[in-house]
């Protein structure tokens, strides 16, 4: 390690951070134990739990026989979007399910909305387990023991406690909750053949074709229904979410979504059968007036199937099984709920381990406990939310409360938690079958064990469906989820987006540091790669840094592969070293040599006692050029960053301008601006092409800064159609008046020579590169394109960049919280 030394007696070096060791980049993994056996466990597991028990008499007295086309109609949209989970599991088989595939495809923060919606999607739908754990619980069990216990206890507290032992087999390890996964989930499926067995005897072709017939028409409460029941066929996505503790999961994952959701969707279509036989039996009804207290007459016991569905079932199983049937399927009930809940406690901590990974939630959610090797912060955190789920939605506003809040109606209880819960995961389930394309155009030749068939059509049908079924989603339920939706952007802005400074240098540590004393209040930052093109940039950094008083930032980062320690860069230190220190003696040319032809390319010219302009320069370790970039601009407080290009097309498709450019564009919280490098010489004449708005206002600024040191003329021009009318040319006029106003302002003592030029042309690319014949610099601001947009900085500025004769300076401005919400998306 060097000592400190003094670069033009002025400029220090200091060694941020020592070694490294290899053990720092160890990512701490979990033990596979899970076998094919207990992956369909887990599927069929967390679909055939409260669902087929509670949402199955819902379904039956919200549409009657119609519920069986309801749940199919959610079966066909889960298996559109099973597809996409079976590929991603087999290329990414690791923890976190939806919200890790998406992160393995998309370079940009939108995966954090994905995480957010899954780690409250899960803890919603173990909340409505447990909750209905509670309600079967103190309505079939505690009688049973104790007449007056159950007005003794709240109703909610045997959930509590179920949800305590649940915690304790998540923290234990995954092997003992798969085991216990599937001791429980074949005791449920046994005790549902009984079921059906019994029910089934009393079949009635013209009951059921009768049903279908009244409920055929009713087309919103069937869409309402199959939203409602589409929880039940999410547990696909808890064998995915595990699929790092899963055997082979490449060849295991694709067969056990497929065999359990086949096998579910039978079961779920003959107890639906079932419980619509019993529902249109006049006898059920009398069985009903009989044995549940209150009830007097058979238009009672209907209006209590319409309004307490969810006790369908239980009551089925007594009339068609007996008492001993009745309680042997209460107790299976009380049990499938239970391992519903374990399988979704245990996916929902994996994804928030998976978010640890990538820094969307604090480390501490990535740590392993010593002993059992399992994700403890995260598995707490995920019960700590269940809490909230079952006391904000069936305790503190009662188990049927209904809510107005400004004019509307929100209906708490069991269903409500079933609609949070499904608006959350569909939500996340849209954007990973957008990521399946994506990964389909981003790496074409990647190993795929398992291909989903038809892309982009299947995808595009899975979210088109999930779509439907999203806006039929309860309305109460679907403010409840925008507005969790909407919580989670703020907590992104206000704490996940902000990573500290401990965190940066843990991703891109900084080993080298060159630091000027000055502090001043505006610093652009100069990434180098090419020391070639140091000159070009640097005068255009000092000419912009002179302009506002301010200072540069040098930047030199050493890239390694994903797979190679961090501590490995520090050999290749000194080579980045040498480029910083030529790039740094820049800093001793006087600002009036700025625009100068170099002689002979030389990178350093005459040097001066004293630089005007302060320049600090850094070197970073990292495996992304992209993000220690970013990384930096966060770090330093940067306001501008400047880029060279070389102007060549990209060669891959996802690529406009180049990756890394691409990516600090889309990412840095600060203005960017992009000089195209190549041969330069003075600069006399700036041409800024303008048709308003923030980014063209920044061009415009630039230009002012460049202006001022070195003299020279800019030209402002506006561009209209052929034949405009008096309209558009005087608003043409206006807007370079107000362009002449920001190249020479009112309170600024230097003015700038301006032209100003209107020209007819109905193609505006071609109108600026013929103007730029004329000009040594071009300075054009990006246009307003769609977020979604491939493009970076807009069709117009990209296509002037490549082919414009002068140099040419593409500049975006930072529009603070728009540009987040860009980066967001």
């Amino acid at each position: 390690m060097p000592s400190d030394r003094e670069v033009g007696g002025i400029i220090t070096l200091h060694r941020m951070c020592g070694a490294m060791s290899d053990g720092e980049s160890v990512e701490a993994t979990l033990d596979r134990d899970i076998g094919i056996v207990g992956a369909v466990a887990l599927g069929v597991g967390t679909m055939i739990a409260a669902g087929i028990f509670v949402l199955s008499g819902l379904a039956v007295s919200n549409v009657g026989a119609m519920a069986i086309v309801a749940f199919a109609a959610a079966a066909v949209v889960a298996s559109f979007t099973a597809f996409a989970y079976a590929e991603f599991a087999a290329i990414y088989p690791e923890s976190g399910g939806g919200y890790a595939y998406v992160s393995n495809t998309f370079d940009s923060d939108l995966t954090y909305i994905v995480g957010w919606s899954m780690i409250l999607g899960y803890p919603a739908s173990a909340a409505f387990y447990l909750a209905s754990f509670s309600d079967w619980f103190d309505r079939f069990i505690v009688p049973l023991v104790a007449s007056g216990l159950g007005e003794a206890l709240p109703f909610w507290i045997s959930g509590l406690l179920i949800l305590g032992l649940l915690l304790v087999l998540n923290l234990k390890g995954t092997e003992e909750s798969g085991q216990f996964q599937i001791v429980v989930t074949a005791l449920k499926v046994a005790l549902i053949i009984v079921f059906l067995y019994g029910g089934l005897q009393a079949f009635d072709s013209s009951t059921v074709a009768s049903s279908f017939a009244e409920n055929a028409d009713r087309y919103r409460q069937i869409g309402l229904t199959s939203a409602l029941v589409f929880i039940t066929f999410f547990g696909f996505e808890a064998i995915a979410t595990n699929a790092e503790e899963i055997e082979e999961p490449a060849r295991n994952v694709p067969r056990a979504i497929f065999i359990s959701m086949g096998f579910v969707t039978v079961v779920y279509t003959l107890v639906v059968l079932v419980v619509t036989l019993a529902i249109n039996d006049p006898q059920y009804l009398r069985f009903l007036v009989e044995r549940v207290p209150g009830l007097s007459n058979v238009p009672g016991a209907e209006e209590f199937v319409a309004e307490n569905g969810e006790l369908a079932m239980g009551y089925a199983a007594s009339y068609y099984l007996g008492n001993i049937g009745f309680y042997v399927i209460i107790v299976g009930a009380l049990f499938s709920m239970l391992s519903a809940a374990n399988a979704t406690v245990l996916a929902g901590s994996r994804v928030k381990l998976a978010m640890a990974r990538r820094d969307h939630l604090p480390r501490r959610y990535e740590r392993l406990h010593d002993t059992f090797n399992t994700p403890y912060f995260s598995v707490a955190l995920t019960g700590g939310l269940i809490l909230f789920f079952v006391l904000f939605f069936t305790v503190i506003f009662g188990q049927n409360a209904t809510l107005e809040l400004a004019g509307f109606e929100f209906h708490m209880g069991i269903e409500a938690i079933a609609h949070f819960a499904d608006f959350m995961l569909l939500t996340g389930l849209v954007v990973v079958n957008l990521a399946i394309v994506r990964s389909r155009r981003k790496f074409p030749d990647i190993d795929r064990g398992f291909e989903v068939p038809a892309v982009p059509w299947v995808p595009a049908v899975a979210i088109v469906a999930n779509l439907v079924l999203l806006v039929n989603v309860e309305p109460g339920a679907f403010a409840f989820g925008v507005l969790a939706e909407l919580v989670g952007v703020v907590v992104w802005f206000a704490f996940v987006g902000r990573a500290d400074e401990e965190e940066i240098e843990r991703e891109t540590p900084t080993v080298v540091r060159e630091t000027h004393p000055a502090e001043r209040d505006y610093r652009i930052l100069v990434p180098i790669a090419n020391p070639e093109n140091a000159d070009q940039l640097m005068r255009t950094a000092r000419d912009i840094a002179t302009d506002r008083d301010g200072e540069i930032l040098v930047l030199s980062v050493v890239s390694l592969p994903d797979q190679t320690p961090l501590s490995r860069g520090y050999q290749y230190v000194d080579e980045r070293r040498e480029v910083l220190d030529r790039v740094m003696a820049f800093s001793e040319r006087e600002p009036g040599a700025s625009g100068a032809a170099t002689d002979g390319g030389s990178a350093v010219a005459e040097t001066a006692d004293e630089p005007q302009v302060p320049v600090s320069g850094c070197i970073r370790i990292g495996h992304d050029v992209s993000h220690a970039i970013v990384n930096t601009v966060e770090q330093y407080d940067c306001h501008a960053v400047l880029m060279g290009w070389k102007g060549r097309p990209a060669r891959r498709r996802d690529v406009v301008v180049g990756s890394t450019v691409d990516d600090v564009v889309r990412e840095a919280d600060a203005d960017v601006l992009v000089e195209r490098v190549g041969e330069t010489g003075p600069v006399e004449r700036i041409l800024v092409p303008t048709a308003g708005g923030p980014h063209a206002e920044y061009a415009a600024e630039v230009a002012r800064a460049i202006a001022h040191t070195t003299g020279a003329t800019v030209e402002a021009m506006r561009i209209l159609d052929p034949g405009s009318d008096e309209e558009r040319q005087e608003d043409a006029r206006r807007g370079l008046e107000e362009t002449v106003e920001i190249l020479n302002p009112e309170d600024e003592d230097r003015e700038v020579d301006v032209e100003t030029t209107v020209v007819e042309s109905d193609d505006v690319v071609e109108a600026i590169v013929e103007a730029s014949t004329d000009v040594d610099l071009t300075i054009v601001g990006a246009t307003q394109e769609g977020i979604l947009g491939q493009l970076v900085f807009g069709t117009i500025p990209e296509a002037v960049g490549r082919r414009a004769e002068s140099t040419v300076i593409m500049a975006k401005r930072n529009l603070g919280i728009t540009s987040r919400l860009r980066n967001l998306w």
